[in-house]
């Protein structure tokens, strides 16, 4: 343990730590969730959950990790006996992180390959907004495209991540996320000049209650579980990366805030320009590739911006995509004992390999589009298996063992230790023991009716 690997400064924790928390949920997930579920309840539930679910149960990672001084495999191990079900946990977060990085790929691919068609003045002012539909479709579905930079997006991580924690990925994240609040500020400010903007601004911040519903306050809870990162082995390997002087609540509390910033600056970006121009609140994909292009074809000025919108997606999703590869490779390097060059081609080309079904099942007019497993594409399938299902099974199984077995009073000395204003307190025992492992227990039953 002498040579495990440290944060170079507290600055460079909190960056890559948010980048990995944001990444493409914050701007592309959060958008089109708000679109879904009326704008201002949605948020007001959201930060409700945040607070009361996210916060605890992400400090709680944070803990068990620098308590340890191990990732979550060998973590678990030193705390449980033999054959102890929350040993699961541990195997869940490394395996949903791959499976994560298998599809998430796919996406950054696509990102790519729409940043190179904005360069190209694609979705430059006046372009004709009714071929954007038709794009998408064909990019989707353009596999040696979309794979050759899949393959980019796969080695422009591992040449980060192969330069170790301090010369790779806390200096790539500390540079990477003040650029992004740059880009998102700039996006908002022109968004917000719009005529009519206002109307969007209210319609994502003023509450209509009426929307607020139990659907409402599931999606809000599960993108809470999304968001923030719970259920892979990041949090915990990054909190084994602390020393005992650092402060984890005060840190936590910091990195959700500005995750929860870069998502209403994306609310901003989008939802004004579109009740500016008057057009469908679309949702999931469409919302990125096909209703923003359209609003940069509206906007004098579009080509720049289209450039930087697409730009802040690559960085946004590259900050999250290296976090979760550093979790993985960190881990399983530990646990395994070879070189961190060995353990990271490995996981390399498991992700490329996992990443093929994926791949050629996203587009509509992909190889493997036609199967289906249930209702589900291979791709949407491969998602479901891991957001609603293994991660929630290993975060219910995390936050059980935290309320229960390692001990709210434990919980309480070791998350304090080196703690600042910010401390956890006794108010927290009902969420931590009782909140916490019934929402998440209730995102996994959610999952799993959803798949009958």
């Amino acid at each position: 343990m002498n040579e495990r690997a440290a944060w170079g400064s507290r600055i460079g924790f909190i960056m890559t730590t948010a980048g990995f928390a944001v990444g493409l949920g914050a701007i592309w997930r959060f958008p089109y969730m708000m679109s879904k579920n009326g704008g201002g309840a949605f948020l007001l539930v959201y930060l409700l959950t945040t607070l009361g679910i996210g916060v605890p149960l992400f400090i709680a990672e944070i803990m068990l990790g620098r308590h340890t001084r191990h990732g979550i495999l060998l973590g678990l191990r030193s705390l449980t006996p033999k054959r102890s079900p929350f040993r699961l946990a541990s195997y869940l977060g490394v395996a949903s992180g791959i499976g994560i990085l298998s599809y998430y790929v796919v996406i950054l691919g696509l990102i790519l390959v729409y940043f190179c068609k904005s360069l190209g003045g694609a979705f430059a002012y006046g372009a004709d907004i009714s071929r954007f539909g038709p794009l998408f479709v064909e990019l989707s579905s353009d596999m040696p495209t979309l794979l050759c930079a899949s393959a980019a997006a796969i080695l422009l991580m591992g040449l980060v991540i192969r330069l170790g924690l301090k010369r790779g990925l806390e200096r790539c994240c500390t540079f990477l996320m003040p650029l992004l609040l740059l880009f998102l500020l700039v996006l908002a400010a022109r968004s917000l000049s719009l005529p009519g903007a206002s109307q969007g601004v209210a319609w994502l911040l003023w509450p209509d209650f009426s929307r607020i519903d139990v659907q409402v306050a599931l999606d809000a809870l599960g993108h809470t579980f999304f968001a923030v990162g719970i259920g892979v082995s990041t949090a915990f390997v990054f909190g084994s990366y602390l020393d005992e002087r650092s402060d984890i609540v005060g840190d936590a509390l910091i990195i959700i805030a500005i995750n929860t910033a870069v998502a209403l600056l994306a609310g901003l970006v989008i939802f004004p320009a579109m009740h500016s121009f008057g057009l469908t609140q679309a949702e999931g994909t469409g919302l990125v590739f096909e209703t923003m292009p359209a609003i940069f074809a509206n906007v004098t000025g579009g080509r720049f911006f289209s450039i930087c919108f697409f730009f802040l997606l690559i960085i946004s999703g590259f900050a999250s995509g290296l976090g979760l590869l550093e979790g993985v490779v960190g881990t399983v390097q530990e646990a395994w004992g070879g070189s961190r060059s060995t353990t990271l081609i490995c996981v390399l080309l498991l992700v490329a390999l996992l990443c093929l079904p994926a791949l050629l099942s996203y587009g509509r007019y992909a190889p493997l589009a036609g199967i289906r497993i249930g209702d589900k594409s291979l791709f949407v399938f491969m998602e479901y298996l891991v957001t609603s299902l293994m991660m929630p099974t290993g975060a219910l199984l995390l936050s059980v063992f935290v309320a229960w077995r390692f001990g709210f009073d434990a919980f309480c000395r070791e998350a304090n230790k080196g703690a600042g204003r910010w401390r956890v307190t006794r108010q927290w025992q009902i969420p931590v023991q009782i909140a916490v492992p019934c929402a998440v227990g209730g995102i996994l039953l959610l999952g799993i009716w959803a798949s009958l």
